[in-house]
């Protein structure tokens, strides 16, 4: 998953064939140009991956050495190799993402993380990784899933019988509880891989229970289709999941983690991100949907374009009737907007907690200038309304969509040649 990070090159003689070298390894002593492992026609050098494990040990420690090390750099290559796998097809499907989609989807995990604009980045080299590590990946997160979208979506069929099941089962389950589960999925594709996956997803939980982001490590360690939005799978209901893991996710309350739990294919570590009744709430805490609309202003902005932008943002709320209008009006105006679905109100900042407490369905906030931005927030419907035919539709459709990208990424590293050198 990368792409402008991988523009220069360096002419290494491989069985004849040009090697792509990243810019950022040629900056290094000699040892960071070691190739760690050829993927087709690219190149996955040795400062690669390191950055990558550095970047992995953000929220705990890392084993020094010795056999868990290594069997991290196992875990960390393949998905590196996956990326790259990615890339190449992405490239392929003539599909590209640009400078500004990446940094929107960082931004975004800023917001998710109670970051301020460019704190990523700052921490990152705080820390001596280089942010180009973490933005690699990200392009490559965004790129396969346009491809998902472009090459495989227009494939998948949901029919109406498959709908009103779905229908007709939550309804006389009206009072069971759904599940929102984060997964970190590593695959067992041979008896001899049981024992290194078990050990890895341990080193995993490890760091979990050290304090250590669910989001970034899925993103890191999950091999299966959910590792490019932090393991969310969304909500679940009883009968949706593996038996094993439905029976472990429902030991679990609203911020838990389990694992590892064996599953068909490999080893899950599983974290309940939510739960509630359709009809309910969660049990575990209190939440609201909560709408999110910005306006960006320049770097350095004038006081003429800080009050263009706060105008903008008060003409968008003005006229907005709902959480879904009030985003559609701000992306139309050329602002960012998102609804989230599971505000925990006493989690949040003072400042923005005392925004957020006072207001009633489809009343918006007053606004508040931080990060660059002119930001508004509106109350919506409560959460655990009852399903209808278009979210059971898109809900089924995911589902199909992941198991498909899964089997079609299994295709590209059968037919690919990698060569690993560590």
């Amino acid at each position: 998953m990368l792409s402008k990070a991988f523009q220069a090159a360096c002419a290494l003689a491989f069985l004849g064939t040009a090697i792509a070298v990243p810019a950022a390894a040629q900056q290094q002593p000699d040892s960071g140009r070691r190739i760690a492992a050829i993927v087709n026609r690219d190149a996955i050098t040795l400062y690669d991956v390191e950055q990558r494990m550095r970047f992995m040990g953000l929220g705990g420690q890392l084993p020094a050495g010795g056999e868990a090390r290594q069997r991290l750099l196992n875990e960390v290559l393949r998905s590196m190799i996956n990326e790259r796998l990615q890339l190449q097809e992405a490239a392929r499907e003539r599909v590209s993402v640009t400078d500004q989609e990446v940094q929107e989807q960082l931004a975004q995990i800023e917001q998710r993380n109670r970051m301020p604009k460019g704190g990523l980045a700052t921490m990152l080299r705080q820390r001596g990784i280089d942010p180009r590590t973490f933005e690699d990946q990200v392009r490559a997160s965004l790129s396969w899933n346009k491809v998902v979208q472009t090459k495989i979506l227009p494939q998948i069929r949901v029919s109406d019988v498959e709908v009103q099941a779905v229908l007709k089962r939550l309804k006389d389950n009206k009072d069971k509880l759904q599940y929102r589960v984060q997964e970190i999925f590593l695959p067992i594709d041979s008896p001899q891989q049981q024992a290194r996956a078990l050990q890895t997803a341990q080193t995993i939980l490890a760091q979990l229970r050290a304090g250590a982001n669910f989001e970034i490590l899925a993103r890191q360690y999950s091999q299966t289709g959910t590792a490019g939005t932090g393991g969310d799978m969304g909500f679940l209901f009883e009968g949706q999941m593996e038996a094993e893991i439905e029976k472990a996710v429902k030991q679990l309350k609203t911020g838990q983690i389990a694992g590892p739990v064996r599953g068909a294919g490999g080893y899950y570590i599983l974290r309940l991100a939510d739960r509630r009744t359709i009809g309910g709430r969660n049990p575990d805490i209190k939440s609201v949907a909560i709408a999110q609309v910005l306006v960006r202003v320049p770097d350095k902005a004038t006081p003429a374009q800080n009050k263009a932008a706060a105008d903008q943002l008060a003409k968008i709320a003005a006229g907005a009737k709902d959480c879904a209008g009030f985003v559609k009006a701000a992306q139309e105006a050329g602002g960012q907007g998102r609804v989230i679905d599971d505000v925990v109100l006493d989690q949040q900042r003072p400042e923005i907690r005392a925004l957020l407490v006072p207001l009633k369905v489809g009343q918006v906030s007053r606004t508040r200038f931080e990060n660059g931005a002119h930001t508004a927030y509106m109350r919506c419907a409560d959460v655990g309304k009852d399903p209808d035919e278009k979210e059971v539709r898109e809900a089924l459709q995911r589902q199909k969509l992941g198991a498909f990208a899964d089997r079609y990424l299994k295709e590209l590293r059968r037919s690919a040649y990698v060569d690993i050198r560590v």
